[in-house]
């Protein structure tokens, strides 16, 4: 009986050392919050900012206040001008979002988290931006064709799927390898798939700057076209204005 002791002891020191599978796996917990705080984030912020921008547009128009502003200022300013407004706006609320997270990280000693979101944060900023300047666009076209804001819920449809579906499709399909590859690289969803796939460590290197380029290229081609709208249709104060009016009186006033 005396000898049992020492038999455990030198059991226990034979044993081999436990190892964990994957000691750098993310807490279940942060796996699905980061996720869905990216995802969240970009949708308030674009959505809220993007409402105001389509009520300033067609308040303009109500009170026939464009009338004068285009006498004294391009139309293509005047539209220059809210996208940069609404998105320097959505960028500090983003900013100041940014500063309380990270203090609350810092006061509740949550260092390892914050360095594995850093990378993920330093690139949702300019994918934020381009993002939310493809959308202030087609906002401000939504608005520019219409002369109530009663009216705008009902031409901005098609904004309002451009941002919630990404939102969604990003929640539910942030465990789905294949779907995420795939949002990151579509133009409505890759401001918030790409920095989580950058978080998850899912993304290639070269990946976030391919990304990032097709978003650019998509936020130019809906400005453009968001412009010629937005031209087509600002100084019609007689009704709804349909898609094809607008596009057309862009041709005959160009």
């Amino acid at each position: 009986m005396d000898e049992a002791p020492d038999d455990v002891v030198r059991a226990l020191s034979s044993a081999p050392p436990v190892r964990l599978l994957d000691p750098d796996a993310v807490d279940p917990v942060v796996a699905f919050l980061v996720p869905f705080v990216f995802a969240f984030v970009f949708f308030v912020t674009s959505q809220t900012f993007g409402v105001q921008i389509a009520q300033s547009v067609t308040e303009e128009k109500q009170t026939r206040i464009v009338e004068i502003l285009v006498a004294a200022v391009p139309v293509r300013a005047l539209l220059a001008g809210k996208v940069v407004a609404g998105a320097l706006l959505a960028l500090g609320q983003i900013a100041l979002i940014a500063v309380v997270a990270v203090i609350g990280m810092g006061i509740g000693d949550s260092g390892g988290l914050l360095t594995l979101l850093a990378p993920a944060i330093g690139w949702f900023v300019p994918f934020f931006l381009l993002g939310f300047v493809l959308l202030a666009a087609m906002w401000a076209a939504a608005g520019a064709l219409v002369n109530r804001q009663e009216d705008i819920a009902g031409v901005s449809t098609p904004v309002q799927l451009a941002v919630m579906l990404p939102f969604f499709a990003v929640i539910f399909l942030n465990d789905n390898a294949e779907a995420m590859r795939v949002l990151s690289y579509l133009p409505f969803s890759s401001p918030t798939a790409m920095p989580l796939r950058l978080f998850t460590g899912d993304a290639a290197g070269w990946e976030p700057f391919v990304s990032l380029a097709l978003l650019l290229v998509s936020a130019a081609a809906f400005l453009v076209g968001g412009a010629r709208i937005y031209e087509g249709s600002l100084l019609r104060t007689n009704g709804r204005t349909s898609l094809r009016t607008a596009w057309r009186e862009r041709e005959t006033i160009g």
